[in-house]
């Protein structure tokens, strides 16, 4: 293609040897030059000769949603387009189709209408194809060639939402083992709602309301009107004396379940753990919840300042240049708790080579159905990276010039392809 804003190219050859002359426009798109197509009837030539029946990916979409242009309608530039499985477009709607030949396609299209739970028929309004390649090309790995392990991550803003591991809870325990013992209550429990557990648990997480029994022998503690406090009669009836003298059997004298970690604001956000007594020894009283506030309060920044993440098994590396990689994930630690636009370390292998000592930017993540994590990083290039970057340049290069020279690293490959028309399939 030429590099001038307008101008005019020879584009594609219809059966009978006729030349399709369109007029061509430019942008800048991701710091590449795009050219950008609009007549409907080069549009249909290229969906038919370049991306029908290709595997094609949506942009801003979740990694795993794959498409497949099904049928061409002559010259309209409307197209059926497939999906793996349903999804959920509006009419109108407009998506971004996108594949990787030798240089990136992306086909914007506005969608007319469903034609069944996975198809649409869609009109594409523009192809803009990129006039360069990549900066750096990516190569793409196979068979533990390369990988990432040592994982270590800190989240740079604590979300209240975020899935609370096992290891957080132990650290707190180990934390806070001598407050946990109190001389009065006897053991304050520190729990994750979960599954399977005492109706009073799912109760609390679900009202956000505190459990309290003052005092279990005495039947106005089940009746306690305040707001903040689970009202015992409306979620377990009105036999006080069962739970009277099921307390007494087991010879517990109060009982508190505490929520905690949920943002108070927020209608959709439940709380994750909870603080747990059933004290033998004396009544919980009214000027004693303060304390226990106060306790629940240390607990939860000490939560928000250890949620850090180590991980050491080995995670793909999908393909990666000299500027970022593509690693997958399969730890639920990290799956649950890693967000875009946040930062971590690792230990970057090629294999046979010592680790590279890595840092990066999380630019994406998604998840496939298997529930997989996928991460898009970008190397952060600062004055301590250096020494790590030019270790990872020269085994880049090392790939590279034994995929040139026929070396047999069959497990890289480059991911560009030429763009060459595709035969119809019939």
């Amino acid at each position: 293609m030429g590099t001038s804003d307008i101008f005019r190219q020879k584009m594609i050859e219809n059966k009978e040897g006729a030349v399709l002359e369109k007029t061509i426009g430019s942008r800048e798109l991701d710091q590449r030059p795009w050219d950008i197509l609009s007549d409907p009837t080069a549009i249909s030539r290229i969906a038919e000769s370049f991306l029908y029946m290709e595997e094609l990916t949506v942009k801003d979409w979740s990694f795993d949603t794959k498409a497949i242009i099904t049928k061409t309608f002559g010259d309209s530039a409307q197209i059926a387009v497939r999906f793996q499985k349903g999804s959920l477009i509006a009419l109108g709607e407009r998506i971004i189709l996108q594949r990787t030949l030798k240089h990136h396609i992306e086909l914007s299209c506005r969608i007319i209408r469903r034609l069944n739970d996975f198809e649409f028929l869609m009109q594409a309004e523009s192809v803009s194809i990129a006039k360069t390649n990549r900066k750096e090309e990516r190569l793409r790995v196979k068979n533990d060639s390369v990988f990432a392990t040592n994982i270590v991550y800190h989240p740079e803003h604590f979300e209240l939402n975020r899935h609370i591991s096992l290891n957080v809870i132990r650290e707190v325990l180990e934390t806070f083992k001598e407050e946990l013992i109190h001389p009065k209550f006897g053991e304050i429990k520190i729990g994750l709602f979960q599954s399977g557990q005492d109706s009073k648990f799912e109760i609390v997480r679900k009202t956000k309301k505190i459990f309290y029994i003052q005092n279990t022998e005495a039947p106005s503690s089940y009746t306690e009107l305040l707001p903040q406090f689970v009202h015992y009669s409306t979620y377990f009836g009105k036999n006080i004396l069962s739970a009277i003298r099921s307390y007494k059997n087991e010879s517990i004298k109060s009982e508190l379940i505490l929520p905690i970690l949920y943002d108070k604001n927020d209608k959709d956000s439940y709380p994750k753990a909870y603080l747990w007594i059933r004290s033998p020894q004396e009544h919980i009283l009214a000027e004693d919840l303060s304390e226990l506030y106060a306790l629940s309060e240390r607990i939860i920044n000490t939560i928000r300042n250890s949620d850090s993440i180590k991980a050491t098994d080995r995670f793909d590396v999908l393909n990666i240049s000299e500027s970022g990689a593509k690693i997958r994930i399969h730890q639920k630690d990290i799956l649950y708790n890693v967000y875009g636009k946040e930062s971590l370390k690792f230990d970057l292998v090629f294999k046979g080579r010592p680790p590279i000592h890595m840092n990066a930017k999380i630019c994406w993540r998604s998840v496939d159905r298997t529930g997989k994590l996928f991460l898009g990083l970008k190397f952060i290039y600062d004055q301590e990276q250096l020494s790590s970057l030019r270790k990872l340049e020269y085994n880049l290069q090392s790939l590279r010039n034994r995929m040139n020279s026929g070396g047999g690293d069959a497990t890289l490959f480059k991911i560009y392809r030429s763009l060459r028309p595709k035969r119809k399939k019939f």
